[in-house]
């Protein structure tokens, strides 16, 4: 199992406590759209643009980071796959970010403030233009990769079409999108596009047991039920486990007996600095728990990975409450909205009789 290092400084693309996507050689779920990529490869027909699409943490950038090493010259261990080990040159300078054909776009650090930047500014996109006006230091391409086209605000958008529209020779940008429908019809429709779908859940597990073995075999499961599919979310899950498994079992477990102290104890912790990826994992765990709940208020089956919620409120009600935190998710990411008592009041919703 690889040491996960912290980072000096917060990267917008990498989740908390987990490797970055430049240094995971490993895909699982995914062989379909690799080959696919693969066969315009090698039938020389690469298209200047690749959208990968699909739900956070399903393995987007990390199959980005495979494409990027095979377009840079990386070699794969065999011919009908991108699996190019970490010691091959080409891996080692887009780990270490050293590779001079290679631009990341992505939301950067403010030193002022000492946070990352809400969305990729206009000016950090100009930066493209600049970077594909240049020839390949090697001879080869020149790849950009932005990571994610969602961070990005309309002025940013229109900075990138140019390169979309008429791009430079030898020139290939890889997008990522979890919501590719909220993107300007003139970037999709000049994209290859990428969709990943869903990996099982016993393949999530399986590998799950090679990257976090130092965990038990419980809280693996647990990530793997609440993963939707997505083995990076289910990492993601397993690593903060302290974070929002433990407290969200806590919670659920608290309404039995009416005890709302475990209330304002996770919304302060989650409200603090440093806790964005927790607290959005927690709001998507909590949503899955009360949209499987309104099918057992309704059906009587039971599919996730805590017990049913024994409150007594028929499946309009659970509906009312997934509807509500899914609203305030999107919506306290848009503005800025006291995140403490937005957690507090829904938790405390939840729990009323």
């Amino acid at each position: 199992m690889r040491q996960v290092e912290t980072p000096e400084f917060p990267e917008a693309d990498r989740a908390t406590g987990c490797a970055h996507p430049r240094e995971i050689y490993e895909l699982i779920g995914h062989e379909k759209a690799e080959h696919k990529f693969i066969s315009a490869r090698k039938a020389d027909r690469l298209h200047h643009a690749w959208l990968i699409t699909g739900e956070p943490g399903i393995g987007k950038a990390t199959l980005a980071y495979r494409m990027i090493r095979s377009i840079l010259g990386g070699q794969s261990r065999l011919e009908s796959s991108l699996d190019i080990p970490a010691s091959d040159p080409v891996s080692q300078r887009i780990e270490s970010q050293g590779h001079g054909d290679l631009f990341i776009l992505r939301r950067p650090y403010d030193h002022k403030t000492k946070k990352l930047r809400s969305e990729i500014p206009v000016s950090e996109a100009r930066g493209l233009t600049e970077f594909f006006s240049k020839r390949p230091s090697e001879g080869g391409w020149r790849v950009c990769l932005i990571d994610s086209m969602d961070e990005m605000n309309r002025n940013s958008e229109n900075a990138i079409l140019k390169s979309l529209e008429e791009p430079p020779e030898r020139a290939i940008l890889i997008l990522i999108s979890n919501h590719p429908g909220r993107l300007l019809p003139t970037i999709r429709s000049r994209c290859l596009t990428l969709s990943l779908r869903e990996v099982p859940e016993a393949q999530i597990m399986s590998w799950l047991r090679t990257q976090a073995a130092e965990l038990d075999e419980e809280t693996l499961k647990i990530a793997a039920k609440l993963s939707r599919g997505a083995p990076g979310r289910a990492l993601s899950l397993a690593r903060n486990a302290d974070a929002v498994l433990g407290p969200l079992k806590r919670y659920l477990d608290s309404l039995d007996n009416r005890d709302a102290r475990i209330d304002q104890k996770i919304a302060n912790t989650l409200a603090g600095q440093g806790q964005d990826t927790a607290r959005a994992l927690f709001w998507d765990a909590l949503q899955d728990v009360l949209k499987s709940q309104a099918v057992y208020a309704h059906s009587g089956d039971w599919d996730t990975a805590f017990k049913p919620i024994s409150i007594p409120k028929d499946a309009s009600n659970w509906r009312q409450h997934w509807e509500r935190v899914v609203h305030l998710q999107n919506r306290e990411s848009a503005i800025n909205m006291d995140k403490k008592s937005v957690m507090q009041d829904v938790l405390a919703a939840i729990r009323a009789r």
